[in-house]
């Protein structure tokens, strides 16, 4: 009997190994790397006490939370070829990141701050799903771009949708019912426990604002749009851009990078030395 409680107890501990050893290696998982920085951030890796500095290319676990200082920008690729671009003193937890599948899952948390998502077509397919929640809302879309901003002194979040449509609900609607679509260059709030406003088109100055504060200048260049090529709705809205990867933001300017241009790194231009001087003229005869 005593024997039999030992197996027993040993093969309870060897499954309790087991688990924590898979969480382990499932914490270890490589999502993604910086693309970008302007300024400092900094990581928090699943079973760590202390921040460590970010630099670029450094690589991005699943389950890390990501956070901007003052002044700082950072511009994150994932290994589903989706670009999320975080604000001075903005935070971001990855919660799920899959990638090769048929129905990609994808979940981040804004805990402060605002990012800017710029999602690829492949979350276009039926099943598929990339969430952005914040402390009120959560923000979902099949392959478009979109910028989120939570502001904690009021508890509410601005989603901004940049093309095609972009899903908004509140945190206390699970199901979805008041949910909400934005169109390119549409906005909306969602304050805690309340359901989403009615979308309004985003001033210009204020999209201009916070695109400006989500876009960074560094990694291959020049920057240029990466967009889904399928035509975004609304597409009668002049702040509409025409898919493609040529699109471009409601200022007409350029807001990210393709992810071909993310992943292979910047070479100097060898300039081709300039041609010899043609020979002098023949003397004049006399």
């Amino acid at each position: 009997m005593t024997s039999q409680r030992t197996r027993l107890m040993v093969a309870r501990v060897c499954l309790v190994a087991a688990l924590v050893l898979a969480v382990a290696a499932a914490a270890q998982e490589k999502v993604g790397s910086v693309a970008a920085l302007e300024g400092r951030a900094e990581a928090l890796h699943p079973g760590q006490a202390a921040w460590a500095p970010l630099v670029a290319g450094a690589d991005v676990l699943l389950g890390d939370q990501v956070r901007t200082l003052a002044d700082s920008k950072l511009k994150l690729l994932f290994r589903d070829d989706s670009v999320l671009t975080l604000a001075p003193n903005s935070q971001l937890k990855v919660d799920e990141q899959t990638a090769g599948a048929a129905k990609p899952q994808s979940g981040f948390s804004l805990l402060a701050g605002s990012v800017k998502a710029i999602v690829t077509e492949r979350y276009g397919a039926p099943g598929a799903r990339f969430e952005v929640d914040t402390p009120t809302a959560v923000a979902g879309v099949r392959g478009t771009g979109f910028i989120a901003s939570y502001d904690a002194s009021i508890d509410e979040t601005l989603v901004v949708g940049l093309f095609d449509v972009t899903r908004v609900r509140s945190k206390a609607d699970a199901r979805g019912v008041r949910e909400v679509l934005l169109a390119a260059g549409f906005a909306t709030r969602v304050r805690r426990g309340s359901y989403p406003l009615k979308p309004t088109l985003m001033p210009d100055d204020v999209l201009r604002s916070l695109s400006g504060m989500t876009s960074v200048s560094g990694g291959a260049k020049p920057e240029t749009e990466f967009a889904p090529s399928t035509k975004p709705a609304g597409a009668a809205n002049p702040r509409v851009p025409s898919g493609g990867a040529g699109a471009l933001s409601p200022e007409n300017k350029a807001i990210d990078q393709p992810v071909d241009r993310l992943r292979r790194e910047s070479t100097p231009k060898v300039e081709a030395p300039p041609p010899p001087p043609p020979p002098p003229p023949p003397p004049p005869r006399r």
